[in-house]
């Protein structure tokens, strides 16, 4: 069975920031009560026995040097946090607490090698990961109750994806940006000689797949929702057969069937519905949190002001426009891969 992944991919991408209006609303909504929160002259430390640095002086230091990145993740805050305010939600540090445990759990690794080898590929504390990735999720998924619903043809899919009938194959990828005329041409050595198929297949561009020879996990039934074309020429092969050239989101594609794998007779259907239902939510829910956080980005009309310290800024960065913000470390929480 396979694992839950922290990072899931969002689909779509949000512009971020919120007009002077709609900051002071949600600054005003996020933050605690007035008597809770230090003035802006307030110390952070003492130069000197007795000189104060306020935290103005040390927010103008972040500030300079965090640019418009954080800003960006700040304001994501701002209208989540918002929206949770206006409708009741609140998340408590127990929930958090455990969000992040069953993260790890789906990870299979310890808090300590998280802190260690997962943090430092996305440039975040734990604290950060806490408050402005694990936090926003379960926030949202709140936002979302009673909005993603699992029904008996979803399991069923899932259900024969997990255990079905599968298809071992081999296959050959092209990047998307290579000359089609080329290719047909390799296709055309490749199609009825398994030598040159092979040969074809270990030196091809993506090294992975090279070193493996083009074999990949068996393709499964409702495995290739963006590329079902991928899906239908696995199925329709007969082993040692060879697909015409696929188009794919990825690139092009042939692929060698090499055999049929039947389905698992063994698994016992009652007992593994409930890990398919949650798996099927799961996928959903990564699914309807992008589209619920840019209907929340939309409402606040997002316009980023700020662009960050003008000096030592060369002209190029002078002349460009404010980047579209988006999401942020808050696109973390579905999950892109971690940044090398």
């Amino acid at each position: 069975m396979r694992q839950t992944k922290l990072w899931r991919t969002w689909t779509g991408r949000a512009a971020v920031g919120l007009s002077v209006a709609a900051v002071s609303v949600g600054a005003a909504l996020a933050q605690p009560p007035a008597e809770a929160r230090p003035e802006p002259g307030a110390p952070v430390a003492f130069v000197y026995g007795t000189v104060p640095v306020t935290r103005q002086d040390y927010g103008e230091y972040l500030m300079a040097r965090a640019g418009t990145e954080k800003l960006e993740t700040f304001l994501n805050k701002m209208v989540i946090e918002a929206e949770c305010r206006r409708v009741g939600v609140t998340v408590t540090e127990t929930e958090l607490l455990a969000a992040f445990n069953g993260d790890l759990a789906g990870l299979s690794v310890d808090k300590s090698e998280f802190v260690k080898a997962v943090l430092p590929r996305y440039g975040k504390t734990l604290y950060e990961w806490m408050e402005d990735v694990v936090r926003p999720r379960l926030q949202l998924t709140k936002l979302l109750a009673g909005q993603v619903a699992v029904t008996a043809d979803d399991v069923q899919k899932e259900f024969e994806k997990e255990y079905g009938e599968k298809r071992r194959v081999q296959i050959i990828m092209w990047p998307g940006g290579d000359d089609l005329k080329a290719i047909n041409t390799v296709y055309a050595k490749i199609r009825n000689n398994a030598n040159e198929f092979d040969s074809a297949a270990t030196a091809q561009a993506n090294p992975s797949l090279g070193a493996a020879k083009g074999k990949i996990k068996p393709i499964g039934r409702h495995t290739h929702a963006k590329d079902p074309e991928v899906e239908k020429a696995a199925f329709r092969l007969q082993p040692g057969e060879v697909s015409e050239v696929i188009v794919t989101t990825q690139g092009y594609v042939v692929m060698k069937m090499i055999e049929v794998i039947p389905p698992d007779p063994k698994v016992d259907r009652a007992k593994v519905e409930p890990v398919l239902r949650h798996q099927v939510y799961e996928e959903k829910l990564s699914e309807a949190i992008p589209k619920k956080f840019k209907e929340l980005s939309d409402r606040a009309l997002p316009k980023m002001i700020y662009t960050g310290p003008d000096k030592w800024r060369t002209a190029a960065e002078a002349v460009t426009a404010p980047p579209a913000a988006m999401p942020g470390a808050v696109q973390q929480m579905g999950g892109s891969a971690p940044k090398k």
